[in-house]
């Protein structure tokens, strides 16, 4: 069974903005994010099944939120994951919605739903053992229109894993 998550999956436009955001770190000794997997992660589904995977489908489709712009303003590292990313200060309203109702969508279609809070994050590097020592203070500030959400794939292969959208849903 494929291991399913949902997604903000950005466009060359904001792609390249991210890119931008990466390359501003400088040369660091971890594992970057490739290019074409860049995505920020509303809600992690696992390996799904036919049947599961046609509720969520159905279950997203019923989903009605408003386009919004997500400003991703801060850089993190999360010691433990060794992982860097990208975040937001104060997550707008619409995509707290958006992972709620995606969050309500995996307990009604029998999926495992996270329990913590959600953490607004897009991984620029993985296995990263040390951050950069002024991270906090650097400022950053990419402007993502969001004007839809994706249904994605994880694809191990001998390079790692790869992404493939199956699937997106306007938001209205």
């Amino acid at each position: 069974m494929p291991r399913l998550f949902f997604a903000l999956w950005p466009d060359d436009t904001v792609r390249a903005a991210l890119l931008r955001a990466r390359a501003a770190l400088g040369e660091l000794p971890g594992r970057p994010t490739l290019k074409e997997n860049l995505h920020l992660t509303l809600a992690f589904l696992g390996a799904t099944d036919p049947p599961r995977r046609a509720c969520l489908e159905q279950a997203a489709a019923a989903l009605r939120i408003p386009p919004f712009t997500l400003r991703l303003d801060r850089y993190g590292y999360w010691r433990r994951s060794q992982v860097l990313w990208l975040g937001c200060g104060v997550p707008p309203a619409p995509l707290r919605h958006l992972v709620g109702g995606l969050r309500d969508a995996q307990q009604a279609c029998a999926v495992t739903a996270e329990t913590r809070p959600y953490a607004v994050h897009l991984t620029l590097f993985r296995k990263l053992r040390k951050p950069p020592g002024a991270l906090r203070q650097m400022a950053v500030a990419v402007s993502w229109p969001v004007r839809d959400f994706a249904l994605v794939a994880s694809e191990l292969d001998a390079a790692g894993a790869r992404y493939r959208v199956l699937r997106t849903w306007p938001l209205a």
